[in-house]
């Protein structure tokens, strides 16, 4: 492989470097990378066995082989992370007896109360250990503590950040207007809508938690782990809350 093509290859892969590291997140757009980049590297590991390199040669193929290889690892990333749960490693111990934040969800649930007597539209996601940056970074900051107040203010209809969701991540309101992939899932009933697809689609691309308020009904409906709880009661939006707001 002459110099020219390595040359090619080493801008495209440091191409995509560049945009997984600005997203951090694995999401629809970049789907395909999943299977192009690892058969890539596949290809290279591969023709370094059939055609050894030496000297300048070597340097140029590590050049290409580092930011390859970092890419592999982040388009993947949230694959890895569940995997790792599943197997028991990196699991934070100490978050199994960690205590609820029960300031979190008393605010939580007096915003979602307003909104859902109301029949304000509201999607509100609780960032857990899987980083939402590449939502974060592409939604209109806020980056203020989390009050009741406030939370059910944004969803306002007249206000210029209701539509989207909101990202909280600890006691704080990272973001307002954020856009999540819709679901693919074809076994949904037709009553659910723009959010409820979107919180689903947010819950098979993290583990964070995300409350839907319907601005049809004013039903209250809780996604995480890949699976909606729908039109919940407030005791079953509590118990979601002494289960997964644990104070880090």
């Amino acid at each position: 492989m002459n110099n020219f093509v390595w040359l090619s290859l080493t801008a495209y892969l440091f191409a995509i470097f560049l945009l997984v590291l600005r997203n951090k997140v694995s999401h629809k757009a970049i789907r395909p990378f999943k299977i192009l980049i690892p058969a890539l590297l596949g290809g290279i590991v591969y023709f370094w066995i059939v055609e050894p390199a030496t000297g300048n040669d070597l340097i140029g193929r590590l050049f290409v082989f580092v930011p390859l290889v970092y890419t592999v690892v982040m388009i993947w990333v949230n694959e890895l992370h569940t995997l790792f749960k599943k197997l028991g490693f990196g699991a934070k111990k100490r978050l199994k007896n960690a205590k609820t934040n029960n300031d979190l969800a008393k605010k939580l649930t007096q915003a979602v109360d307003f909104l859902s007597n109301r029949k304000i539209g509201a999607l509100i996601t609780i960032e857990r250990e899987v980083k939402l940056a590449g939502y974060i970074n592409k939604a209109m900051a806020v980056n203020a503590p989390v009050t009741s107040e406030l939370l059910a203010s944004i969803f306002i209809p007249t206000t210029p950040l209701h539509d989207g969701a909101v990202i909280i991540r600890d006691d704080m309101i990272l973001c307002a207007k954020a856009y999540y992939p819709s679901t693919e899932r074809p076994d949904l009933p037709l009553r659910f809508g723009t959010r409820h697809r979107a919180a689903i689609g947010i819950s098979e691309q993290s583990d964070a938690l995300t409350i839907v308020v319907s601005e049809e009904t004013g039903k209250i409906s809780v996604t995480i782990n890949r699976q909606i709880d729908y039109d919940v009661s407030k005791e079953t939006l509590q118990l979601y809350f002494e289960k997964y707001l644990k104070i880090k």
